[in-house]
């Protein structure tokens, strides 16, 4: 299983996201792009996941889901 990020749910805020600095492995990250409706979006780097799952848990808006 790895994270999937319900965008409908995610406020895409940087200094808000409490799941990028709780990632123990750095998998998440904000990127600025002005061609989103918020200005950036949240991406995971499926390549360094070890699967712990913790960013399902730590994200304030329940928005993101493991499958």
């Amino acid at each position: 299983m790895r994270p999937y990020l319900l965008e409908r749910t995610c406020p895409v805020q940087k200094m808000v996201c409490t799941v990028i600095p709780t990632c123990p492995q750095g998998v998440v990250s904000y990127v600025e792009d002005e061609a989103e409706p918020l200005g950036g979006r949240i991406e995971f780097d499926y390549e360094r996941y070890d699967g712990c799952g913790q960013c399902a848990t730590a994200c304030c808006g329940k928005a993101i889901e493991m499958r």
